[in-house]
């Protein structure tokens, strides 16, 4: 809320939000989505602290900022709850699932409930991960698109109005693969692909075989952009009511849990964040799309250089790194000094403090169930 004072009287938390960082037409289809008073998922408090509102068995009450704050927050982490509880049961259950099922008609793939190895044809193999991977992504997203019913032109910001924000994101995006993949470069799925698909014939590199290539496009640019479309689509938008700062970082954290891999987990976080940003900044979730891409690219790039076995690999390898990450740094630095210093977030300022709207958000249920299985995941993987 903007230029909220402790003493005011008047509080109209939907007026008083900050909409100058978007464009007109985000900003009416926002504001107009958190107006309707049936909507559970929407912040649109009032309160006249001259008035009091009769309460059955309590008598007259003050209407409390906080009560709504924390029933708002509640009804999305609810929502958001559920949708991760999706992810994780598709991921690790329904996964694992279709393979013994497929194994036992005689399809050529199997696998451990205890492993995330995959073992079978490569075709078998590749099906699988594009299958699992956009499913676990999809079905959550399009859940939490019917409930919330955030208008199409709120959950997908898409007027480019700062360009140097996108390329900065993009630069920042660099430097952040770099750090956040230092402790342990050389494990992710497109490294385990790469040493199946090299395995299958010495004759025959990986890149000549076609499943291989297909996966490649596939992890780098669709799923690249239909994660994005969950966390900084159907996600983002009812979250940012309580300010962008709040949303990036209850988005980045959502997506640490969900990358259920140690390994993985600052890089999910780091990475959420630099496109949440960017997005802001920007005005377009484009900057979000390109964020993933880019670092989903790095990934690849680190791979394709460890499969050199000559001495010089790791010299190799260390140099291109440090060539990203001063290249990232570099053009951030440069972009932030020719770049006029301006407003870019929408700040929700209140009496009550952020302590407690993260409380609230950790709290809703199933969230707090969601979140033990994913740290459980966590600890599985690293036990086996």
């Amino acid at each position: 809320m903007k230029g909220l004072t402790f003493e005011r009287q008047l509080i109209d938390v939907v007026e008083e939000y900050d909409y100058d960082t978007q464009y007109e037409q985000y900003n009416r289809y926002y504001k107009n989505w958190r107006k309707n008073k049936q909507n559970p998922f929407a912040f649109n408090f009032e309160m006249n602290r001259r008035e009091s509102v009769y309460i059955e068995g309590k008598g007259f009450k003050v209407p409390s900022l906080l009560d709504a704050e924390s029933e708002v927050i509640g009804h999305i982490m609810h929502v958001v709850g559920i949708a991760m509880l999706m992810w994780v049961f598709i991921d690790n259950i329904i996964g694992k699932a279709a393979i013994q099922i497929l194994g036992h008609f005689g399809i050529d793939i199997h696998a451990n409930f205890l492993s995330d190895g995959v073992h079978g044809g490569p075709k078998e193999i590749v099906t699988f991960f594009i299958a699992v991977s956009f499913l676990k992504v999809l079905v959550p997203a399009v859940y939490m698109k019917k409930v919330f019913k955030v208008p199409k032109e709120v959950r997908f910001m898409n007027v480019l109005n700062h360009p140097a924000d996108l390329l900065s994101a993009i630069a920042m995006s660099l430097a952040v693969s770099v750090v956040s993949t230092l402790p342990n470069i050389y494990n992710n799925t497109n490294s385990q692909l790469y040493n199946y698909f090299s395995t299958i014939d010495t004759d025959v590199s990986a890149w000549g075989q076609t499943e291989f290539v297909v996966y490649t496009i596939y992890d780098i640019i669709i799923l690249s952009i239909i994660t994005e479309l969950f966390f900084h689509g159907a996600l983002f938008a009812p979250l940012r009511q309580f300010g962008d700062f709040f949303a990036i970082g209850i988005t980045a954290a959502i997506a640490g849990l969900l990358s259920e891999d140690l390994s993985e987990l600052p890089a999910a976080i780091l990475i959420t964040l630099v496109a949440g940003v960017g997005m802001v900044r920007s005005g377009s979730i484009y900057t979000a799309f390109f964020v993933r891409i880019i670092y989903k690219m790095y990934k690849l790039a680190i791979v394709i250089i460890e499969t050199d076995t000559s001495a010089s690999m790791y010299l190799d390898r260390n140099l291109f790194m440090l060539a990203v990450f001063v290249s990232g740094v570099g053009t951030v630095l440069f972009i932030r000094l020719i770049s006029e210093k301006r407003e870019c977030y929408s700040k929700y300022y209140s009496e009550i403090p952020e302590s407690k709207r993260i409380r609230a958000a950790v709290k809703a249920y199933p969230f707090p169930v969601v979140a033990c299985l994913c740290i459980l995941a966590i600890i599985l993987k690293q036990v086996f």
